[in-house]
């Protein structure tokens, strides 16, 4: 079981595109020290599209691939997968990918041990058909055959893809989230520890006797990322890339 260390950030849905860089941006701060971090959780789409076998989508991909190595040697990086990254597991040596499959991590801190906390990028416990959709759209042969189609077609279907996530509204409120957020909880069967997820862009906290969720903002809508501050009790402060706290 990973431990979550006191300085923790947790990133959510950058959906970094050829337009969009914040997380790039981010990625330098971390390396400048401008940003410490004791670890890196990176909650899964973290690209509008990056996947394993669809070759069209590494090159955009490969310089932060090559800069999260290069700080998985100071500081511990977790990757969870999300609906549009996935099948990375080729693509890094020392930073710690956690599939669909492996889906919630679970942590605990050094100081309790019984303080657990329940991570995944949101696309869990999802409806009987989404979910098989979603696990066979990851199927290595069915992506091999894609990727090959996209070939011969000069990227028609990744370029399509891409085009429709740079109009996609990001950042819309979901109505009465906070009851899906409550059933979702129950789901995890998490027994008042921490669930902490991405994948809806709500930043939605709520922080009860019996119910202790946290749905991340996406950090593609204002930079935001969260630090994890472990001391006497669980406190996740809000910062964003610009030197402002919230």
């Amino acid at each position: 079981m990973i431990e979550l260390l006191n300085g923790a950030i947790f990133i959510a849905d950058a959906h970094e595109n050829d337009e969009r860089k914040g997380f790039w941006e981010f990625l330098q701060a971390l390396k400048k020290d401008e940003i410490v971090a004791s670890q890196l959780f990176l909650m899964g789409d973290i690209f509008d599209l990056l996947i394993g076998e669809i070759s069209a989508t590494h090159d955009f991909a490969k310089p932060y691939i090559e800069l999260l190595e290069e700080l998985a040697d100071k500081m511990e990086i977790i990757y969870l997968e999300g609906n549009h990254d996935f099948n990375l597991s080729l693509f890094f040596n020392k930073v710690k990918v956690f599939s669909l499959e492996k889906q919630a991590l679970v942590l605990h801190t050094s100081k309790d041990k019984k303080c657990e906390f329940y991570l995944a990028h949101g696309d869990i416990f999802l409806n009987p058909f989404l979910e098989f959709a979603l696990k066979s759209l990851r199927n290595h042969y069915l992506l091999s055959f894609l990727n090959f189609l996209n070939f011969i077609s000069f990227n028609l279907i990744s370029r399509s893809i891409l085009k429709k996530q740079k109009q996609k509204n990001l950042f819309f409120k979901i109505e009465n989230f906070e009851l899906l957020a409550r059933k979702r909880y129950e789901k995890f069967k998490a027994n008042k520890s921490w669930v902490i997820e991405g994948h809806y862009h709500q930043n939605l906290l709520l922080d009860e006797e019996k119910i202790k969720y946290f749905n991340l903002a996406s950090f593609a809508y204002e930079k935001s990322f969260f630090i994890v501050e472990c001391e006497q009790e669980i406190k996740f402060r809000e910062c964003k890339l610009r030197g402002q706290n919230v």
